[in-house]
């Protein structure tokens, strides 16, 4: 189940709404839960218990941590993230494996390939972060499995995050109050996150679709595809965090924001600092300062940033080419860090901003591709190898509609900088729009296909 379906929008939320409101406050956090297990199954109740079994497990290796003495929690933290780790390596990792031994020639036997549970990587990065502050100190150990398990797997944030931490969400788990004005703000972020999925990111993905699948694109056609998939990826993802952080406010959990105009950063660490902020402060907290971060030497620090976004590209999916994106990352990191090292001449924010926003684009390309062939052939389109003019068959492809969702795409990115005080008037109005907005995108989701958010594969 997608939140934008139908099933979900008429089914499956009013009937957990309706059972929410009428459970008392002690009932609140398992009628959460339960509805969120149900939420998992719609998809695939045969791995149901593999979450389950991860929430137990986390929950009571984390009572461990915190009973053990000094020369045990170390033990029992390694422990903690044992399973949801072998669990995230196995289903996610054992097709690349096989796939890659075979194809160097090693003899793999038969093969049967592993089916990925959606949302497993944000379930377990949930899990080693709470483990690990548990270890730290930095939260206590949750004593009712009720309350942990509710917090792990809350169907807002379940399948595609973004990465809720434990202590973000902690005091409002044990006691929370209905309060009338943040549900009302939780539906209006829900609204508008439904219609920026539907209207903008779904109308985009054909174009993107067409795009990769022309065999001898031009210069103008590989542009326009990448540009086409750069919006409707950000548009889908900042679309999926708006209805994760709605439906969390109807439920008086908050969430913290995932995004914050990440195409506007003049610089890389500053779109890192802007995109995707659950995932990349985790990455940070996580395993970038704990390989030592800039603490050490300057070179030290750079292979540091190499392994970090190595790591973190491997993470968004079991391909190479996710690797060699978070190597080009984490190359581009270690390059803007060596410059201000060297005391290069500060660029002016206009040429900062290009470089950064052509360097993520050119990212994006190795992000989409599903093969190393699709690589070579968009980067030999990005040369001139077709020619520079659109192709008959891409102008065949762009529709109307999609042509609007570009152009109205780049103007939503660039106007909060363009014209400040237009950018709140927008917010003010879009309030009032949340509305007319949702109806008419669930009028569109009448004649389309449900399309799944780009983040379930993660």
């Amino acid at each position: 189940m997608v939140f934008a379906s139908i099933s979900f929008l008429f089914v499956f939320l009013p009937l957990f709404l309706l059972a929410y409101a009428l459970v008392g406050a002690r009932w609140r956090n398992l009628t959460l839960l339960g509805f969120s297990w149900i939420f998992y199954a719609w998809w695939r109740p045969d791995f149901l218990p593999l979450i389950v079994s991860i929430a137990v497990w986390s929950w009571g290796t984390g009572l461990l941590i915190q009973r053990a003495g000094a020369r045990q929690r170390r033990w029992a933290l390694l422990a903690g993230i044992a399973w949801p780790l072998l669990a995230l390596v196995w289903f996610k990792y054992a097709n690349l494996l096989h796939d890659t031994a075979r194809s160097i020639g090693v003899p793999t036997g038969a093969w049967q390939a592993v089916v990925l549970p959606i949302g497993l990587s944000f379930f377990v990065f949930g899990a080693i972060s709470y483990a690990v502050d548990v270890y730290r100190g930095t939260v206590a150990a949750e004593p009712s499995f009720v309350s942990y398990a509710t917090y792990q797997s809350m169907f807002g944030h379940l399948v595609a995050g973004p990465v809720v931490r434990y202590e973000w969400v902690a005091e409002r788990l044990r006691r929370r109050a209905f309060h009338a004005a943040e549900f009302a703000v939780g539906v209006e972020r829900f609204m508008l996150g439904f219609a920026q999925k539907i209207l903008l990111a779904d109308t985009l993905a054909p174009l993107v679709t067409s795009g990769y699948q022309l065999m001898s694109p031009s210069a103008a056609d590989a542009a326009l595809t990448v540009l086409a998939y750069a919006l409707q990826l950000y548009f889908d993802f900042c679309a999926y965090s708006s209805m994760a952080i709605g439906l969390g406010l109807m439920v008086g959990l908050r969430f913290p924001e995932n995004f914050d105009a990440p195409y506007l950063a003049g610089s890389l660490s500053a779109f890192w600092r802007r995109w995707h902020i659950s995932l990349s402060s985790w990455l940070r907290d996580y395993l970038y300062i704990p390989l030592g971060g800039s603490r050490q030497s300057l070179p030290r620090g750079c292979v540091n940033l190499l392994v970090t976004m190595a790591l973190g590209g491997l993470w968004h999916g079991a391909s190479w080419t996710f690797m060699v994106w978070g190597l080009w990352h984490g190359a581009g990191l270690a390059a803007e860090r060596l410059w201000r090292a060297r005391r290069g001449p500060a660029l002016p924010f206009w040429a900062g901003h290009a470089v950064t926003l052509l360097f993520v684009m050119a990212g994006w390309l190795l992000f989409r591709a599903d093969s190393w062939g699709e690589v070579s052939t968009m980067l030999a389109a990005l040369g001139g190898a077709h020619g520079w003019a659109m192709s008959s068959a891409f102008a065949a492809a762009l529709r109307p509609n999609q042509l609007a969702c570009l152009l109205g795409g780049i103007a939503l990115v660039y106007l909060p900088a363009a014209w400040p005080a237009g950018h709140a008037r927008g917010h003010a109005l879009l309030r009032y729009l949340a509305v007319p907005l949702w109806l008419v995108s669930v009028c569109v989701l009448q004649g389309r296909t449900v399309v799944p958010f780009l983040y379930f594969q993660f």
